[in-house]
């Protein structure tokens, strides 16, 4: 009897079982299928943009980060930090996705298989509008394709998205931002293709033009060193955004720097030349001077001898004139002088009748008494 009670429990103990494994199984099915459906897609309605890539979505009253899947975006500075390659453009990066989903947008998020995101966020290809953000992120330049994409085909598309902003030198291919690698090469290739192409005529102008182009050399050279930073087996932001960029832009750099220390080169003989030929007609123009000098002193000392000639003649004429006009006075003196002796010598009419002239003659008694009458 016993033994007929146990062989009654056996089945029924095992029909429970098999029943309570059937309905743990069909809970999982559910929850499978339901999460299932919410890997699909969701719908919700955007809240707020977070960074270049992140922002809050709600979905029936339920706030989720959600992460743009399949890409790299510049990262925001933390607080005390330097910026480095990996903060270029955050700023601009987030702008652009606050431009793309306002609050408010609805959106549809596609969950990839493995959703999880950095942070405890969600990855999702995003759809507004008939778009991809993902690849609007892509084609404005602020976003990168990672290796290992959420969709088989979506890198693809991302790479093209890529191209398209390299091509139109968007947001981290623009040479405009100087934390770009074109930012940071472009201005130095500018400086070095800009060299003054006139020849100087001067040293001072080949001196000039020396420092003009060493000073783009080393600008070039300091260029150069954005190119060690970057290596293609990472996954850095910098590496994924300009890897594919260094080799044209190095061999661009590189020609542009051996050009620029050739000129260089050819600009120190210039001067050189130019430094001897100077010297030369300063030397010259100097033993011209000097000659001009000596002539003017010799010159002015004939000048000053012929004056001294004439002054000496002047002066000689003066004193023979002086001795002339001496020698007539001294003539006229002398007449003078006799002229005074020979009439002292001779008797004046109011003198005392001299003894021969006492007795007058007949004639001249004659002619008195005649004038007397």
């Amino acid at each position: 009897m016993t033994e007929q009670r146990t062989a009654r429990r056996v089945p029924v103990l095992g029909i429970i079982a098999f029943v309570l494994l059937a309905a743990l199984l069909l809970t999982l099915a559910v929850l499978s299928a339901i999460k299932g459906v919410r890997t699909a897609a969701s719908n919700g309605n955007v809240v707020r943009v977070e960074d270049g890539r992140t922002f809050v979505v709600n979905m029936d009253g339920t706030e989720e980060t959600v992460t743009l899947a399949g890409v790299l975006v510049p990262r925001p500075v933390g607080e005390g930090q330097e910026p480095t390659a990996e903060n270029c453009l955050a700023d601009e990066a987030m702008a652009n996705l606050a431009a793309l989903l306002e609050p408010g947008d609805s959106v549809q998020l596609e969950y990839p298989e493995e959703s999880d995101g950095p942070e405890g966020t969600r990855l999702a290809l995003v759809h507004h509008g008939g778009e991809v953000v993902n690849l609007q992120q892509a084609e404005a330049g602020f976003a990168v394709p990672l290796p290992e994409q959420p969709r088989e085909g979506f890198g693809s598309e991302l790479r093209e998205a890529q191209e398209t902003a390299r091509s139109e030198e968007s947001g981290l291919y623009s040479s405009a931002a100087p934390c770009t690698l074109a930012g940071r090469i472009g201005p130095a290739l500018t400086a070095l293709e800009d060299l003054p192409e006139d020849r100087p005529a001067t040293s001072a102008e080949a001196e000039t033009q020396i420092e003009t182009i060493s000073a783009a050399v080393e600008q070039g050279v300091a260029a150069e060193k954005a190119f060690a930073t970057i290596d293609p087996e990472e996954t850095s932001l910098a590496s994924l955004a300009w890897a594919a960029d260094v080799p044209r832009l190095q061999e661009k750099l590189t020609g542009a720097l051996s050009a620029a220390q050739a000129e260089l080169k050819a600009l120190d003989g210039t001067r050189n030349v130019l430094e001897t030929r100077e010297r030369e007609e300063l030397e010259r123009q100097a033993e011209e001077k000097r000659q001009a000098e000596a002539k003017r002193q010799r010159e002015a000392a004939e000048r000053q001898a012929e004056a001294q000639r004439e002054k000496a003649q002047r002066e000689e004429a003066e004193r023979e004139e002086a001795q002339r006009q001496a020698k007539e006075e001294q003539r006229q003196a002398e007449e003078s002088a006799s002229a005074s002796a020979s009439a002292s010598a001779s008797p004046s009419p109011s003198s005392s009748p001299s003894p021969t002239s006492s007795s007058a003659s007949p004639s001249s008694t004659d002619t008195d008494a005649g004038g007397d009458d």
